[in-house]
């Protein structure tokens, strides 16, 4: 799902002139332009100095967003402060051209052409640049670059899979297809499946009304190779994607319509660029969630038997890991949720050529983890005290079982996800 990160630096600059320095990721869209606006609000709050949007990483900006950049612009400069952009990407360029703001928004190439810019007259009486000529592109892995310089592939080949060729698809085919490529579109799931290794794709486009979707995607991402092409998904308007999630294996990148056909670009080309990279190290990759009941907790644990059955462990390892999955289920279950059934935990299984990892998630607040893992790596696996019961019952067992089952067991965040690694060899 297209996502945005705002990082906020703050410097001086010149005579002393505040700048706070937004560095955004992602997308610039429909979802993420509330909390853009926010940001922007945030910083106009603070009533000093200029504010810089750097667009290094930005993949795709909408006419939105625009609006709302120019809004905030002419609201600092009434109070006497200044906005400027920098690092744009030539996608993003392309919409403030064609909605004729390239001439009224201060785009500048890098941070020594702003700190010019900011110096060099009082806010809004200094001239914009004219569009960097020469200026070095952003890379990438940054962001989006012109059709002219994408990526150079020996191969592009992606599979559609919508009911129908129409404008949508046509359009599709136009912007994504490259020389020696190839974009197909099939009428089926079962006969995507089918041409799967004759396509050999690099990228598969799935219309979520299709017939057989859901079954789809589980067969694809559950098995090993396969499981590493990405799959964009697009859900038709009306879509209630949280029923989806009573238990469900996720798609790469999702959009909702409506949704603006820059932004499906902008998906595609990014993961176009990331495939290549992980083809060479990853071997298998599974994203899944369920609510926490019993039969979903079940159905969890045979699919992480099946997965590691296909990781290439040996059958000693297979079963030391099913057992720890096993364990950390049970804890976001029992523990973080206290079975409550609308809460959900979130399974990432990740295998390359030297180990296999799954990360177990849960919707808790976490926990003081450090001093369980402490003792669990100094204790016998059951210390001699706990043999006997105490109040009723044994309990507190589960992270030294965890810590030897695997090779590496860690908590992330503040406890409430936890990575089971195993070594292959």
């Amino acid at each position: 799902m297209p996502q945005l990160k705002i990082h906020i630096r703050r410097s001086t600059v010149g005579d002393g002139l505040p700048v706070a320095w937004v560095e955004l990721d992602g997308f610039l869209d429909a979802s993420t332009v509330l909390s853009f606006d926010n940001t922007l609000q945030l910083l106009h709050r603070e009533g000093q100095g200029a504010v810089v949007l750097d667009f290094r990483a930005v993949l795709y900006a909408n006419s939105s967003a625009i609006g709302a950049i120019l809004n905030y612009r002419n609201l600092l400069l009434q109070e006497g402060r200044e906005l400027a952009l920098m690092h744009l990407s030539p996608q993003v360029r392309t919409t403030l051209d064609l909605l004729g703001l390239s001439a009224v928004l201060p785009c500048l190439a890098n941070k020594a052409a702003v700190v010019e810019y900011l110096t060099s007259a009082p806010p809004g009486k200094a001239a914009p640049p004219p569009a960097p000529e020469g200026a070095a592109a952003p890379s990438p892995a940054a962001g989006l670059v012109s059709r002219p310089a994408a990526v150079a592939v020996a191969k592009r080949h992606i599979l559609m899979i919508a009911p129908e060729e129409n404008r949508f698809t046509d359009i599709l085919k136009m912007r994504l297809l490259v020389p020696r490529g190839r974009f197909e579109i099939v009428a089926s799931c079962s006969e995507a499946l089918h041409r799967f290794d004759e396509v050999d794709p690099d990228l598969i486009i799935l219309e979520d009304p299709m017939k057989g979707s859901e079954d789809f995607l589980w067969a694809v991402k559950t098995e090993k190779g396969k499981s590493v092409v990405p799959v964009i998904k697009l859900y038709w308007t009306g879509t209630d994607i949280e029923t989806r999630r009573e238990f469900k294996i996720w798609e790469d990148d999702f959009l909702l319509e409506p949704f603006e056909v820059m932004e499906l670009f902008a998906l595609s080309e990014a993961e176009l660029r990331r495939f290549p990279e992980d083809r060479k190290v990853l071997l298998h990759l599974a994203h899944f969630e369920f609510r926490t009941r019993k039969a979903n907790i079940a159905r969890a644990g045979e699919l992480a038997a099946s997965l590691l059955g296909k990781s290439g462990l040996a059958a000693a390892g297979v079963a030391a890991m099913s057992a720890a999955f096993a364990e950390a289920v049970e804890n976001a279950a029992r523990h973080a949720h206290g079975y409550a059934p609308e809460k959900r935990i979130d399974v990432t299984f990740l295998l390359d050529r030297e180990k296999v990892a799954i990360t177990v998630s849960d919707e808790g607040p976490g926990f003081d983890f450090a001093p369980h893992l402490e003792r669990a790596r100094q204790q016998p696996p059951v210390p001699p005290e706990r043999l006997q019961q105490s109040r009723g019952g044994l309990g507190k067992l589960g992270i030294p079982l965890m810590a030897r089952c695997v090779d590496q067991l860690e908590y992330l965040g503040s406890g409430n996800s936890v990575r089971l690694t195993k070594r292959l060899r």
